[in-house]
């Protein structure tokens, strides 16, 4: 028998077709094996009821076969036809027969690559497949719609001025992406498929398509054949670039600027100290030689003010410097560009970059073109520099000097405002100051080349402290290291610590702003810095920054010079406690070498150096920092200039007694020069350092004047 499970779709039938069925069914599986009448009989079914008789499994199968031989088979469209008449498909049948024809590729040469993206699934394969049949009746080879990795983008917007999590929104944005390669296509066939899917371009599906170009393996030959036919092409485009096509363009440059309206007295130009003068000779029709000059410091107020009256009958005023500039060049036959670092985005800027600042025009020989660099570095006066501080920052000082191109810039001043952070005795700073200004003479630095001084002999720097001081940050400043190691205070200690409040002053927490002005007063391109002062120029670059973002572009950028070859040494250790930096504060006198030691001293200190027991040689700086602290100082002031290792291996055997002496007398020859330069400035004239110290600040003064009347006119004073 069978179940009522099976006759579910005939009361279903029943119900469509709304014809009264059976109120009750009763299957036989087989109605041959039984006589008919005796079976209703049997069944005393009542009249009303229906009996329905199911053949078995094996006669449907044969009345199936033999009725489809008998049925003749209709092609396909009229099937679908009939079905479709009397039934209605699911899609996913549908799709079957919806599918896009396609070419197969016989070469599989790749043309043209397009990538489809939306953020809808249904845009986004409704147009793949747009594209794939557009494809086909082009009898293009398609091969895809190919899934690509998804975009996922997500972002926070605050929905209230309290920053908590339940005032802020997320959002996520999902780009899906679809890659239809095609292959073997004619490029034109490509780009007539490529026109048609822009012409008919879908809502929210964007497209981006690479298609190859193929050319034989000489083309690079033809290519520079017709470079310069191409380059004579463009010309007659870019000479008019920047330009309107109404405008009048004068005939000379030269016959403008030396017109009445620029040269007249009364003219607002006056404010840039007469832009343009001529020097009458026998020949009056030419310009014998210009003297330009562009203001003090360059400021885009000046730019964007003055600039433009300069340049008013001129039309497009990118077009018109440019031209300016060349015009000026065949005329120019010796420039001086001092720079002021100062650079900017804004299109003027650019083109006035080759000028910089200020243009000195004569007829001297040309001078070198090489960039100028401003350098400034300082060193408190703690007395007499010891073998750290000269290996580490005077050396390169002096090579500094050395090197420096004829344009570049040397400014070495003696901090003694940054010694005031920690009370001093009067006489004892005035004794310092001194013996560090002779050290800074006898080390080779020359008063004709660089640029000596003291630092509060330049009123300018404690000026433009408190200016930055106005723009400079608390927070910054707070997460600085220098406040922190002078207090001997762990380096995450904030400034809520309660020995931070009682011990930290206003000028040691400030010292930083200080350090800022003393580079930016003199527009300092490069600074030399050690390790531990790498951490002052960035917040000296963040403070230049942040004045240039309020006030415009006026501070340089400085960067960190460091130096590669010969490497300075980075940090010489105490000779009394080798894991500890070499330092003026120790309380004990023989952890450090001063500069002016006598041979007698200097064998002393090295002869009790702190070593190990250990009778052999070797370079290890954490298993033996003593003796490693003693061949790294050999090795900076080793004539040969060997390694450490090299100078290890030649000691292996030596001892560490051969080794402290080799080190004693090698040193001693090495600092004999500056010991009796340092004793000959000292015994001369008491006002030698003096009237040194005098003309440095001068020049000191008058650089630094500069800036702060760029400065004073940027903020209004």
């Amino acid at each position: 028998m069978l179940s009522r499970s099976c006759f579910r779709p005939i009361w279903g039938a029943k119900q469509q077709l709304k014809v009264s069925g059976p109120k009750s069914l009763h299957c036989i599986e087989d109605a041959d094996d039984f006589r008919f009448p005796s079976l209703l009989e049997q069944l005393q079914l009542p009249a009303k009821r229906q009996l329905l008789l199911v053949p078995s499994r094996s006669r449907i199968l044969e009345t199936e076969a033999t009725q489809s031989e008998n049925l003749p088979v209709k092609p396909w469209a009229e099937r679908l036809n009939d079905v479709g008449q009397k039934f209605r498909l699911p899609r996913s049948v549908q799709a079957i027969y919806l599918r896009p024809l396609r070419r197969k590729a016989e070469y599989g040469l790749p043309v043209c690559d397009l990538q489809l993206r939306s953020y809808s699934v249904r845009n986004l394969e409704f147009f793949a497949d747009f594209a794939i049949r557009a494809a086909y009746y082009l009898k293009l080879p398609v091969s895809g719609p190919v899934p690509l990795p998804r975009i996922v983008e997500r972002w926070t917007v605050i929905r209230s001025n309290f920053v908590h999590k339940k005032s802020q929104e997320n959002f996520e944005r999902i780009t899906l992406r679809r890659l239809i390669q095609i292959k073997d296509g004619h490029p034109d066939t490509v780009q007539i498929w490529l026109a048609f899917l822009r012409k008919h371009a879908f809502y929210g599906v964007g497209m981006k398509a690479n298609v190859w170009e193929f050319e034989s393996l000489d083309v690079g030959k033809t290519m520079d054949a017709t470079a310069e036919d191409v380059e004579k092409t463009l010309e007659p485009y870019f000479s008019q670039f920047g330009q309107r096509k109404d405008a009048k363009i004068e005939r000379s440059i030269s016959e403008l600027l030396r017109s009445e309206r620029f040269l007249n007295s009364k003219s607002p130009l006056t404010q840039i100290s007469k832009c343009l003068k001529t020097k009458e000779v026998s020949h009056k029709s030419k310009v014998a030689d210009v003297h330009v000059m562009l203001a003090a410091v360059f400021l885009w107020r000046y730019v964007f003010v003055y600039l433009p009256n300069l340049f008013l009958a001129i039309p497009g005023s990118r077009s018109a410097i440019t031209m300016i500039a060349n015009t000026f060049k065949p005329l120019i036959r010796y420039l001086q560009c001092q720079k002021t670092g100062i650079a900017s985005s804004k299109p003027i800027a650019a083109v006035f970059l080759p000028l910089q600042s200020r243009l000195f025009c004569s007829s001297q020989s040309t001078k070198s073109s090489s960039p100028q660099r401003i350098i400034f570095s300082g060193i408190q006066p703690t007395g007499i520099p010891h073998l750290g501080n000269y290996l580490g920052a005077l050396r390169e000082w002096v090579r500094l000097q050395d090197s420096a191109t004829e344009g570049s810039k040397l400014f070495f001043s003696v901090v003694d405002l940054h010694a005031l952070t920690v009370p001093q005795e009067s006489t004892r700073l005035r004794q310092w100051r001194k013996e560090t200004f002779a050290t800074l003479l006898a080390i080779g630095l020359d008063p004709s080349r660089s640029t000596i001084f003291y630092q509060s002999a330049v009123p300018a720097h404690a000026e433009l402290m408190w200016i930055l001081s106005t723009v400079a940050s608390m927070g910054y400043l707070s997460r600085m290291t220098q406040w922190k190691s002078k207090l001997q205070l762990p380096e995450h200690t904030s400034l809520e610590h309660s020995s931070a409040k009682s011990k930290l002053r206003l000028g040691l927490f400030s010292y930083p702003v200080l350090q800022a002005a003393d580079i930016l007063v003199h527009r300092a391109t490069h600074v030399p810095v050690g390790d531990d002062q790498k951490q002052h120029i960035e917040f000296t670059r963040y403070t230049a920054n942040s004045f240039n973002h309020i006030y415009g572009p006026l501070f340089p950028a400085p960067q960190a010079l460091i130096f590669s070859n010969p490497a300075p040494a980075r940090r010489v250790m105490s000779l009394k406690d080798p894991v500890q930096k070499m330092s003026k504060s120790d309380v004990e006198q023989r952890s450090r070498i001063l500069l002016t030691d006598s041979p007698e001293d200097i064998h002393k200190k090295i002869k009790l150096a702190l070593t190990d027991s250990e009778p052999d040689i070797s370079y290890d700086p954490i298993r033996r920092p003593g003796v490693s602290n003693l061949i790294e100082i050999l090795s900076h002031i080793d004539s040969e200039k060997r390694s450490c290792d090299e100078l290890a291996r030649e000691f292996k055997s030596a001892g560490i007694k051969a080794l402290k002496e080799h080190v004693a007398k090698t040193l001693s020859d090495y600092l004999r020069d500056i010991r009796e330069k340092y004793s000959d400035i000292m015994v001369k004239d008491a006002s030698y350092i003096d009237r040194i110290a005098d003309i440095g600040a001068q020049e000191a003064r008058a650089n630094a004047n500069i800036t702060m009347q760029s400065v004073k006119s940027a903020l209004g004073l």
